[in-house]
Parts: structure tokens; sequence; C-alpha cells
């Protein structure tokens, strides 16, 4: 599959949920002497209410029941499973079924003695297949074998769970085993059977062929081109997600997928499968909309996971394959902390005679992607994750230093072309960063190290646009100087190589909004939005005559009024032309206002009832294109106060901090649930009250606006 093609996530609908049978398989050969009793108390304490919808055994060489306990010289895992799949090939049992199988070392075992029966389960069943490990000598590659051949019912179900073998009381390891059964008696609720597709698609990341057939309440994706038809299921169309669960979960399983096929054949390459989570799973977690701290931590463990990969796939983390090391990482692949440990754990800084200027690039790409997600770096002394602002200045000094390396290596390579492809990396990335992470407090190191940002960034921009030949020796005299870490004894050691001009300037806007202590002293703008679709009929005339009344109190230069109807926007006074982005209209203003270099108070007035994310995504790409904006809502009714609030309260976190936006709200009348929307509209505030309540809203803002700046601008005395 061809990675930068354009790719589109979908989740699969729910389908009918139905129980699968239970077939629990426990290992009844000596070594389990410890842990076999309390595993079975524990099983049927858990399971017991089933009944007739299980099947219980204990394998060795043959099958038998759970007690008493075989204690076992040995086991045949082959003929352990030829039986089994011979009596549910001869006789009729739920269409649903899942393997659970326990163990806690290696026994007899060849594929070839079971392929063919595989298959014809296959045809007949929908299957889970999940391993309960015990101890850290189980079969790891056996399982993983079993799993990748006969599993097909879904790819979310987790593969292995484990037991530690610790000398533990029975107490201790009856409660272990509970808790983990408990886990899979929920597995057991799953969906009756797959839907079809239209056209091919794939189930995970590192899928090599697509299907046409995909399982219920799963995410799957598909490649895009200008002749796409719609994805249909069921004669019902099904449009792409961005969701941030669907999206991470598509990640999570198409990680865990191909740490089976890892761990299930020692010739498997998988540094071309997790590069291919790594590369993709990048793309489809940046479509995510990720709007509340609810998905914080589906953020985390995502971002996580193509951290892995990326290491992984650069040749920085070596996958050992061992059974311990392949069990435990199965196990803990949806647990952050687990993940980024293991990640800090193995993973080797690039080795400085194998370093490129595009995998120094790549390498500092991928960590500040993870960044954007919240997935922070740790310190490499203290070994304890560090915060947003921390983190990005150690990927910095990390990428300087490997560009410093490749410089290094060879002093004739393009020194103009590193510089600029550092610093559009760093503006790009940081720009992504400030958008996604809320920075809700700043101390003064974070302050100190934004101002060491800037300069680098600025020195950096210097060495570009020098008309003499830019020499090796001042690139590493740059990186030398700026490649340190800032600590408190040198919070106010720093200063640019150059004249410094402004400390903030070179920093992405969203960010100047929280850091300058003199945007009071930009010129200010007003530019405001009116949602002139239908769902405001009733509000839009108060709205644009009381701002024309209030607003003109300001001369014309500071402000711009606009309107937004069926997705196009226009100017108030004259909107014989209309553009299909907001950035559009004000690229147009750009030479007359001079905006980017004005402080804009973006004013959005609005109900939320018409397409309000496209109005979202339309302001959000104008802050992306480095305008300084501050965001005042003014919302007409309550279905988006309450939505901006719960949004606005998940990131801010109640703290009155810069760059918070700021709500008023214009009150409507509550709709009687047997109204039409007509006579709701026509039952709306009156007209003199909605003039008074815009009226003193607009006096409010434009008060805040101007206040302690210009007095005679709010007596009118131009």
């Amino acid at each position: 599959m061809n990675q930068q093609e354009a790719i589109e996530v979908y989740m699969a609908k729910q389908g009918k949920a139905v129980q699968s049978y239970l077939i629990t398989l426990v290992d009844g050969t000596g070594s389990m002497g410890n842990e076999y009793e309390p595993a079975i108390k524990a099983h049927q304490d858990v399971f017991s209410d089933l009944g007739n919808k299980k099947m219980d055994y204990q394998w060795e060489q043959d099958l038998y029941s759970f007690l008493p306990f075989r204690c076992a010289g040995s086991g045949n895992i082959s003929k352990t499973f030829n039986v089994i799949f011979q009596k549910l090939l001869n006789e009729a049992y739920p269409k649903n079924i899942t393997f659970l199988f326990v163990s806690d070392g290696r026994e007899h075992f060849d594929m070839d003695e079971i392929s063919a029966k595989i298959e014809e389960m296959k045809t007949k069943y929908l299957i889970q297949f999940i391993c309960v490990a015990v101890g850290d000598a189980f079969p790891g590659q056996i399982s993983n074998q079993l799993r990748d051949k006969i599993h097909n019912q879904n790819e979310s179900c987790p593969a292995v769970f484990k037991v530690e073998r610790k000398c533990q009381s029975s107490d201790v390891l009856y409660k272990e085993f509970s808790k983990i059964f408990t886990e899979v008696k929920g597995l057991l609720n799953v969906q009756e059977k797959h839907f079809e597709v239209n056209q091919p698609v794939y189930q995970t990341l590192v899928q090599e062929q697509p299907t046409k057939n995909v399982a219920p309440n799963e995410p799957f994706f598909r490649r895009v081109d200008e002749k796409a038809e719609p994805i249909v299921i069921e004669d019902e169309v099904v449009k792409p997600t961005d969701k941030p669960s669907d999206i991470a979960k598509l990640i999570t399983n198409s990680v865990e997928k191909e740490l089976i096929l890892t761990a299930s054949d020692p010739q498997h390459n998988y540094k071309e499968g997790f590069s291919k989570i790594s590369d993709l799973g990048q793309k489809i977690l940046d479509q995510a909309k990720f709007d509340n701290d609810l998905n914080e931590d589906i953020k985390k463990i995502a971002s996580s996971q193509i951290l892995l990969a990326t290491n992984i796939a650069d040749g920085n983390l070596e996958l050992k394959k061992n059974e311990k090391e392949m069990t435990d990482l199965q196990k803990d692949i949806r647990n952050f902390d687990k993940v980024i440990e293991f990640v800090e754990k193995n993973a080797q800084e690039i080795e400085q005679k194998d370093i490129t200027g595009e995998k120094a690039k790549k390498r500092m790409q991928k960590q500040l992607n993870s960044t954007i997600f919240g997935c922070f770096v740790r310190s490499k002394t203290t070994k304890k994750e560090l915060d947003l602002i921390e983190s990005i200045w150690a990927i910095t000094i990390e990428g300087l230093n490997n560009y410093k390396k490749v410089i290094e290596n060879d002093p004739q390579s393009n020194l103009n072309k590193l510089l600029v492809e550092f610093k559009e990396l760093l503006d790009k990335q940081l720009q992504k960063i400030f958008e996604q992470q809320q920075v809700t407090e700043l101390l003064d190191k974070h302050i100190q190290i934004l101002k060491e940002l800037n300069d680098t960034l600025k020195d950096i921009h210097q060495l570009i646009q020098k008309k003499d030949k830019v020499k090796a020796n001042e690139v590493l005299q740059f990186i030398k100087l700026r490649a340190k870490p800032i600590s408190e004894n040198n919070i106010n050691q720093t200063g640019a190589i150059f004249d410094q001009t402004d400390e903030f300037s070179f920093l992405p806007k969203s960010i100047q909004t929280i850091l300058r202590d003199d945007e009071d002293e930009l010129e200010k703008i007003v530019i405001i939005i009116f949602d002139d679709n239908d769902s405001m009929i009733n509000e839009s005339q108060s709205a644009k005559s009381n701002y024309l009344k209030i607003f003109s109190r300001l001369p014309q230069n500071q402000r711009i009024a606009i309107c937004w109807k069926n997705g196009q926007f226009s100017f108030l006074e004259n909107n014989g032309q209309s553009f299909d982005t907001l950035f559009k209209l004000l690229e147009t203003q750009q030479a007359a206002y001079d905006l980017k270099n004005k402080c804009i108070h973006l004013c959005l007035v609005s109900d939320g009832k018409t397409e309000y994310n496209q109005l979202h995504k339309a302001i959000k790409e104008v802050k992306q294109k480095q305008y300084l904006i501050k965001l005042i809502y003014i919302t007409v009714g309550s279905y988006l106060k309450n939505y901006l609030e719960d949004v606005i309260l998940s990131k801010f976190r109640n703290r009155e901090v810069k760059g918070k936006p700021l709500i008023k709200v214009i009150p409507r009348s509550i709709t009687n649930k047997f109204e039409t929307q007509e006579q709701s509209l026509k039952k709306s505030t009156t007209v003199p009250k909605l003039d008074e309540q815009f009226i003193k809203v607009y006096d409010d803002i434009l008060d805040l606006i101007l206040k302690e700046k210009n007095p005679a601008i709010k007596q009118n005395q131009f």
C-alpha cells in the first residue's frame, strides 16, 4: 500500500450482540502445581453461571476434566487442539466461540498437524483466541501462532493476560486469576456476524491484502482517490470517523497484530510492519478530533504506541523476541506508562556513524509528533517524564546535536538545506503542538525555555539569510551555544548571537498570545462573524444593526464585519463576493489592514446549530496561519454556550489565564417540546429586548478591548 495516499478511517456499525461459547484449556503438567488449584477455583467462581454455555478441560497428553490435577510429566498442544477441533466440527455448537488457553511452558506443538482443521474451523465459527500466561516461560511463539491462524472474530480482543510467578500464596494467585477471568468474561459479549462492505478495506495498518468483510463495532480504513465511492454496509452509507476512540482503536489493533506476527514467526520482518504503523498511524492520528480532557488518555496511549513503532522502525529499538519480552509487551500494550518505560529502557540513540540529515529530521519529527498528542519525553538524568515545554526543548537539543553529527561526518554537506529543513520542521511542529496542547500555566523555567527556543529559531533564520555562504564552523558554534539544557542556575545566562528584537516573535502566534507582555502595545482590530443561517433568522438582523451602531465608535480601519451562510463567507457591507474559507477572505484584506501584525479580537455571533464544526475549522485554519487571535464568543441561546463551556473547562480547568476565550450570552426563549421550529422562532425574544441584550454585550466587549488604552475612543472623541 502506498503510504503517501490519502486514507479514511471508518467505524463499522453495531451488530447484534451474542454470548460467545467458552472453551477453557488449562495446562495440567507438573510445573503448574503451585498455580493450578487457585486457577481452577477462580475459574469456577467466575464462570459457574455460564452453565452449559462453556466447555472445560485440563490438557496434557490427552484431555481430562478439571479435577483432579493430573500433574503430568509432559503435554501435547497439537493433540489437544486436534481433539477439540474434531469435536467442534462433528457436533453442533454456537457459531461464536472463545478459546481460553492457560499454560506456563512449552510442550509439543506442530502447526502442520492442525492447520487443515483450522481452515475448516474458520469456515464454521467466529473464534476468539485468548491466552493466560503463567510466569516467564509461557510458550509465546506457539500461542501467537494459534492466535494468528485461528482468531477471526475481531481485532480488538486482547491476545494475552499474565500471572506473575513469584512464589505467591494461593489467595494472591486466586485474586490474580479472578481478575483476569472477570475481564475475559466481559469479552464473551461479541457481535453475532461480520458485515460485507461494498469495496476492499483494511482492518489493521499492517494488513497485506484487503477484505470485504469487517467485524461490527470495529474500525477499518481504505485508500482514497478522487473517484472513490461511498462506503456501504447493508445498504447504509458509512461516513469517515474522526473520533479519537475509533482512530486509537485502529492503532492499538494494528500494533497488537504486528506483535502477534512478530512473536509467532522468528523470520518475520517486523521493522517493515512497524514502519507502516509509524507512518500511517501518525497520519490518521492527525485526523482525530481531540477536543476535551476525556480524550487525554486515549491520545496518550495511541501516541505512545506510535512512539514505540517509530523507534522500532528507525532501528533505535530491537525486539529481542524472547518469550518474556514479547509476552510482557503484548500484555502491557494498552498501558501508557508501561509502553513508555519499555521504549525508554530499550531504545538507543542514533549511532554517530550512521547519522544522516534525513534520519535526524525523521527522528525529531516523530518525537515532536508524539508531543503533540501528550506523549512527553523523559529526563535522561532523573528518568521522570518532562512537561510539555521541557519536552519540546529536550527534543530540540537532541535534534541540534544530531545535526551537529551530520555536519561533523560530512563538512561538505549542504548547510543551508539542513538549516532550512530544521527550521521549517520546528516551525510546523510547534504550531501543531500549541494548537493541540493548551498551555494553562507558565513557570519561570518555561518562559526561559521559550525565550531560548525563540532565539534559536531567530539565529537559524539569520544564518539562512546571510549574504555570504554560511560556514560549517558558524553552524557548529551556533549549535554549541544553543544545545544546552536550561536549569535554575543558568536562567539568565542566555542571549542571541544576533541583535535581539523581540523575545517571542519567532514562536507561533497561539503561544505569543499567552506569553507577550506587550500585546497591549499592538494595534487592535475587531473582526466579527455573524452566523446568518436560518436558525439565526430572528436574531441576525438585531445582531448586525446594533453592531453597526455600537462599533461605529471604532474607526473603519479597526473593524471588519463578516457574514457566514451556507458554508460561505462574505463581507457584511459588501456581500457581492463570497469565499469558501475564512482564511481566503482575510487574505484579501492583508494589504489594507496588515492583519498579521495586529492583535485580532475575533467575535463570533452564533447559536451553533448550523454546521458549527465547519465554522470552528475555518477559525482554526486562520489561527494556524500565524494570526494573533483572541476569541470572543457571543452565543445566542444555551446550545453553543454549554458546548463551549465544556470544552474550555476541560482545557483551562477553570483557571483565568491569558488566551482563554471569552463567552457572552444572548438569552433565547425556551422552546415548548410540542412546538414546531417555525412556532418557536416566532416566539423568540422580542426585538426591543433583543436589541438591549446585543447593545449591552457589544458595549462590554468594546470596553474590554479598549480599557486603559484610549479613553477618547470610549468617549467617541476621535
